[in-house]
């Protein structure tokens, strides 16, 4: 047993609470508290779980968690996130940028730039002369032709009576006034649709809205919606994510790193969606595409989301009558 253990122990103690009572109060797994006060720390998911678990532990308690890192920094392992960042800056030292050398030892990083170019340079040369070979053969070909169709037409305009061409102007006249008149028609309907389609689409939208906040736990419900679907990222550090049905059945379990996104998580024919975040602050949760608000200082989040389906039911009766 390690002092950190004894102080938490103590602490638990005094506030009268039994590791069970700690479990329901952090959700945290009995088996985890135990291993905190007895140093046994090989037990947890990861290194970063045991400054997390380690800081619930401390808040249950009335415990500052930062002074107890500061006062027992050579007990608490290092975070995942924190050993990336020292391995980082200690390969970046060891790396140094390599000069370019030119060929034969002359003209330095300007030589070889110009080698890089030259060789850009020769292609789109060759890419132009080829299309102006095209353009002289098609456009030039079709210039002869249009002239050749020209001289043919005037001749045989010269040649056409007056009152037929007064007869075909006025026959004319009467086809376009009623292409014209259908394409307004044509417009108006699709206005018409148009603007059917985007107030269906603005009833229609999804609402997520906020519910009540206890301990670590919130509720959310879904409107206008025919199912629930999510979509999780983190940002800035790692968390491990478990959503899971009204049921207890599983269906996302997994350790987001940091920049990754779990994708779109079906919830199926599920009205009542529980999800589990071990770090709150770096995740970001999309419902139905609408990103929710989570508290803002709980590490250990408890999410539950409801799918509201009295809309659905009312617009289905209404379509019935």
């Amino acid at each position: 047993m390690t002092e950190l253990g004894d102080k938490l122990k103590a602490a638990r103690r005094e506030k009268g609470l039994s590791l069970d009572d700690l479990q329901q109060l952090t959700k945290i797994q009995k088996r985890y508290l135990v291993a905190i006060e007895e140093g046994n720390y090989s037990v947890m998911p990861g290194k970063f779980y045991v400054r997390a678990f380690i800081k619930q532990y401390a808040e249950a308690v009335d415990l500052d968690s930062a002074t107890l890192f500061d006062e027992f920094e050579s007990e608490v392992p290092e975070s995942q996130q924190e050993v990336v960042k020292q391995e980082q800056s200690r390969a970046q030292k060891k790396s140094a940028p390599l000069t370019t050398q030119s060929v034969g030892g002359t003209g330095g990083p300007n030589r070889n730039r110009f080698f890089d170019i030259l060789p850009k340079v020769l292609i789109a040369l060759f890419i132009v002369f080829i299309l102006f070979i095209i353009w002289y053969f098609v456009f030039a070909n079709n210039n002869n032709d249009d002239t050749v169709n020209n001289s043919s037409s005037d001749s045989s305009i010269k040649i056409e009576d007056g009152t037929n061409s007064s007869t075909t102007k006025k026959s004319s006249d009467s086809s376009s006034s009623k292409d014209s008149t259908s394409s307004d028609d044509s417009a108006k309907k699709a206005e018409e649709q148009k603007a059917t389609e985007q107030k269906k689409e603005e009833e229609k939208k999804v609402e997520v809205t906020k519910g009540e906040t206890s301990g670590n736990a919130t509720t959310y419900t879904v409107k206008n919606a025919d199912k629930i679907s999510l979509e999780i990222s983190a940002s800035g550090g790692d968390s491990w994510i478990g959503v899971s049905a009204a049921s207890g059945s599983s269906i996302y379990n997994k350790t987001l790193a940091d920049g990754e996104s779990s994708g779109t998580i079906d919830g199926g024919s599920e009205t009542t969606i529980s999800v589990v975040i071990g770090n709150a602050p770096v995740t970001t949760v999309k419902v139905n595409g609408v990103q929710i608000e989570l508290a803002p200082t709980l590490v250990k989040q408890v999410l539950t989301i409801n799918l509201d389906t009295s809309s659905d039911s009312s617009s289905s009766d209404s379509s019935a009558q």
